[in-house]
């Protein structure tokens, strides 16, 4: 037995999910996510090449000035590492630098004091 959907209420219901501001579509796609997943990506490969085993990453990303600027945590053992990236959101492929700690590490791999 199938459900039929009158084409009209479906429209009013989708109608009235924008007047009320409700999202239909997960954030988690476009340009910031790509920022979000190369931060994610490289501060676990950092990570990891130093002996941590880091998990439960979780992150959000924001526009600031030309740049995407995504801000997360890793958990490492019973401690909370933060992490900050940021991206130019003009670039073709994601790049920038990030921070772990005080410590400002480089595309290149280079570390420098904070």
């Amino acid at each position: 037995m199938g459900y039929f959907i009158d084409k009209r209420v479906l429209r009013s219901a989708l109608a009235l999910c924008l007047l009320a501001g409700v999202p239909l579509a997960h954030a988690g796609f476009g340009p910031a996510a790509t920022a979000r997943d190369w931060c994610k990506k490289k501060t676990l490969h950092f990570l990891k090449s130093r002996g941590y085993i880091p998990y439960n990453w979780e992150a959000t990303t924001d526009i600031e000035g030309n740049n995407y600027v995504t801000k997360g945590v890793w958990r490492i053992d019973v401690d909370d590492l933060r992490v900050q990236c940021s991206s130019n959101k003009h670039a073709r492929k994601p790049s920038g630098k990030y921070k772990i700690l005080n410590v400002e590490i480089l595309d290149d791999g280079k570390a420098t004091k904070h």
